[in-house]
């Protein structure tokens, strides 16, 4: 698979974990749960957590991972461009 089609589809995949991860607290109050956690409600405090660490956590992944796919472009872009070179300088 090509840089560019593994960059779309990183990009498609953290989008919809993003919508889900920012978005958790109107799971839970779709699902309302008893309980505490840190002595506040579960329905309470998990959606503030997941919004607040989750989003920054999901956030420091995409931008590694993005990292690496952008490396295989410019790898790619680079081997495709000497190859065009190559191709060019025997013909006359």
């Amino acid at each position: 698979m090509s840089a560019y089609k593994k960059e779309v589809w990183f990009t498609i995949i953290m989008s919809a974990i993003f919508l889900l991860a920012g978005h958790v607290g109107f799971i839970f109050s779709i699902f309302p749960v008893e309980g505490n956690l840190f002595g506040f409600p579960i329905m309470y405090i998990v959606p503030i957590l997941i919004g607040w660490f989750g989003i920054f956590i999901l956030t420091l992944i995409a931008g590694k991972i993005g990292n690496h796919i952008d490396e295989a472009i410019d790898e790619e872009n680079a081997r495709l461009s000497k190859e065009t070179n190559d191709s060019q300088k025997g013909v006359s």
